[in-house]
């Protein structure tokens, strides 16, 4: 049975863990993340006072009773099974490089969520799309060639106060993101399985949310719009 990896329990993670126990069960549920909770992240991270001062990833799996990891993620660093699934709520570049990586090598898939103030958006990935329009490295490829400098395995930083006091969220967005994700993994994950590759190949991959609209993102059909005009 496959296992379900949530990279980063800050203000996505936090929401999208007891969802995804509830639909999975919490045996088959992990969280990972090296941070420790602050008070600044009360206002939209699903915590209490008392886990103030405590691991995030340790308090999560105490409420859900889901595994958990103490630590950052990286490459090579866990056994992955080609079942597994990768959820990327990691609000840095370096996680998110990681998270491709492996799925490319081991064959795993993955949901990448991220939000803004009051936008969000999640995306699905699994090695069939590298190098083609739906690869995020693709359709993302400044963000992912930069170095955003907020890797916490360098900085042991995470979704710290500082970070948050900088890029200001709405728990609404958090909240949303983590909808977006879990949509995908229905779609992708227990839906999808038993259907055939050429209808799993039409499926949406990328959503994205904001105040007024919801939008499926079309990357290859984009890709084809801008040949045309390059004509």
């Amino acid at each position: 049975m496959s296992s379900l990896y949530i990279i980063g329990a800050g203000g996505v993670g936090s929401w999208l863990t007891p969802s995804l126990c509830m639909l999975r069960g919490p045996s088959g549920v992990t969280v990972i993340d090296g941070d420790t909770l602050e008070p600044e992240n009360l206002d939209r991270q699903l915590y209490t006072l008392k886990d103030v001062g405590k691991s995030k990833a340790r308090a999560l799996a105490k409420k859900y009773r889901c595994g958990f990891h103490h630590g950052w993620f990286s490459e090579l660093k866990f056994k992955l099974d080609g079942d597994d699934w990768l959820f990327c709520c990691a609000d840095n570049v370096a996680a998110r490089r990681a998270v491709l990586f492996e799925c490319d090598r081991a064959g795993v898939m993955a949901v990448i969520a991220a939000n803004e103030i009051t936008s969000a958006e999640a995306y699905f990935y699994y090695y069939r799309f590298m190098g083609t329009a739906k690869d995020p490295r693709m359709f993302y490829r400044e963000a992912y060639d930069r170095d955003d400098g907020n890797d916490p395995r360098a900085a042991s930083i995470g979704c710290t106060g500082v970070i948050q006091q900088s890029n200001r969220q709405l728990v609404s967005a958090n909240f949303m993101a983590a909808a977006l994700a879990q949509h995908l993994y229905v779609l992708w994950g227990m839906e999808a399985k038993g259907w055939e590759q050429s209808v799993a190949h039409g499926l949406p991959h990328h959503f994205r949310a904001n105040l007024g609209r919801l939008e499926n993102v079309d990357h290859a059909q984009e890709q084809i719009d801008r040949e045309r005009t390059a004509v």
